[in-house]
Parts: C-alpha cells; structure tokens; sequence
C-alpha cells in the first residue's frame, strides 16, 4: 500500500503533540481526522501564519496542521514561480483556495494595456496552481485624481476585463479594504465594490468579502452581507481589531460564519490573521474550537 507524505506527517502529529494543544482542553487527545474535519471549511494563508520558518515550508506546515487548502498572496512581483509552488502545494497534499494578482493603479484610464497583461498572467497562473479565485486591489489613490473619477476608471478596467475571466472561467475578486489598515485607497467597505460588480453583471467578476475589513470600516456585517451575497466568491476573516484568530477580538464569529452559510457560501473562509502573541498553535486550536462550535 502507498503511502503519501502528509498521512506519515499527520500521523507524527496525531500523536503525542496534539494532547496539548493551546485552548483546546488538555486532557483530551483530538485526532487527526478531527482537526481535519473541522478545517475542511477553511484556508490557512501562509504567508502570515508560521512565520518563523521559510514561505516555502509553510505548505507542509498547513498540512503538518490538518488543513486542506491554503492562500497566498503576490506572485510576479514577488519572484515567485507559480509551477514551483503548485508542486510545494501537490507535495505537501493541499489545495490552493485563491491567490492575489497584480494591479496597476487602476484609478488612471491609461493602464488598460498593463492591467490587461497582468490579467493575463493571473489566470495562467491560476490554472497552474488549480485555482479559480484571484484576489484584485488596484484601487489605491493617485494625486490629481477624484475619487469619482477613480472609481469610474476602476470600473471601466474591470469591465474591459471581465471577458478574459468568463473565458478562462476564473473569478475576478475585487477586495475592500479599510481605512485605518490601508489608508490611501478609494474602496472601502462594501457598498462601491458591490455597486461595480452589479453594473459590470459578469458572472466572474465578484468580490472577495474580506470580513476583517468589513468591521472595521462599516460593520453591521450580516445584514450587509445578506445583502450582498450574489456578488461574492470568496470570503477571508480576522477578529477586529487587531487582525488575530476569532475570539481575540470584537466579532461573534459563531453567528458570522453561521450567517455565511446560511447565505449560500459553501467555500473555504480564507483564514488571512496574525496569530496573537504569534502563537500559532493557539490560532490554529481557537479555529478549531470556532469550527466545532458551528
């Protein structure tokens, strides 16, 4: 019978380690396939979790862990190689859940031919790492030019690209941020970022439902989030304020995600937080504790 590296690495782990693990009760052993279970539901992003090794172990770190998909962020503009790491992710037995593609400053009219080859790039990259999400920013301000100006320009450029996305059947996500995280930038929160994506009407031209940001810069997050359900394809997570695991912070995120899936997302919640006091074994056992509790 064939064995496969992460059924040896989760067995290692399955072991003694796992009886004393953060704020999970100390006096009872959870098993592999338990934390596995209870991770289907999310992605680990690796370049904020286990920081203390290399971004390129971090991937057996993820399945050393028992998740099943991981994110990540930067590709081109990183030196990174989408093959290398698509045999890192096969190698170690996840999956990729999305990755971030490069953006120009799309508030200028005069970067469609730059962003386009960006687009470009993302998709085959995405096909390489066999994902269909790609996460888009590009909407940092630009001197000189209004906000309404920008987010016309913003629109038009993701509109001229929405047919490279419907042919490639790869999701385009537009993310918000928040103000006090990323000052500088002209979509916050949800409302204009929901209002491109109803006008441009593709089915892959959506929004990555960044929850984090969405506390911090408007909260009232599950009606929002009701509301905007039919332009989301995929959603990522932090506890406010201070971006750490659920239950750190100000979210009740058992009734958060609970109202996700009633919403009809059934995707992974890309997991993009700063373990507290960068104990990631706790992070990694409160998400459990959250994931059992739903």
């Amino acid at each position: 019978m064939k064995v496969n590296r992460r059924d040896i690495m989760a067995a290692g782990l399955a072991g003694t380690a796992l009886a004393a693990c953060g704020s999970v009760d100390s006096d009872m052993t959870i098993s592999a396939d338990d934390y596995r279970q209870a991770f289907q539901g999310f992605a680990v992003n690796v370049e904020s979790w286990w920081r203390d090794v290399p971004f390129e172990q971090r991937f057996d770190m993820a399945a050393k862990n028992h998740f099943s998909h991981v994110e990540f962020w930067l590709i081109d503009s990183w030196d990174r190689s989408a093959k290398d790491l698509a045999v890192l992710a096969n190698d170690s037995g996840v999956k990729v859940a999305q990755i971030v593609g490069n953006a120009p400053a799309l508030a200028k009219p005069d970067v469609r031919g730059e962003f386009l080859d960006n687009v470009k790039r993302a998709i085959e990259n995405a096909k390489i790492l066999g994902t269909d999400i790609v996460t888009l920013t590009g909407h940092q301000d630009v001197e000189g030019i209004t906000t309404e100006d920008a987010l016309k320009s913003y629109q038009d450029h993701m509109a001229a690209s929405a047919e490279l996305w419907e042919a490639a059947k790869i999701y385009a996500a537009i993310e918000p941020f928040n103000p006090y995280n990323h000052p500088g930038h002209f979509i916050y929160g949800h409302v204009e970022a929901l209002r491109i994506c109803e006008e441009i009407a593709s089915p892959y031209v959506k929004m990555n439902w960044d929850l984090f940001h969405m506390q911090r810069h408007e909260g009232e997050l599950i009606g929002n989030l009701r509301r905007g359900k039919n332009q989301i394809c995929y959603m990522q997570l932090a506890d406010s304020p201070d971006r750490h695991q659920p239950g750190t912070g100000e979210i009740d995120y058992k009734n958060v995600i609970r109202a996700c899936r009633e919403a009809g997302y059934t995707r992974p919640i890309g997991l993009e937080l700063w373990a507290k006091n960068d104990d990631d074994a706790k992070a990694r056992d409160d998400i459990y504790n959250l994931a059992i509790s739903l």
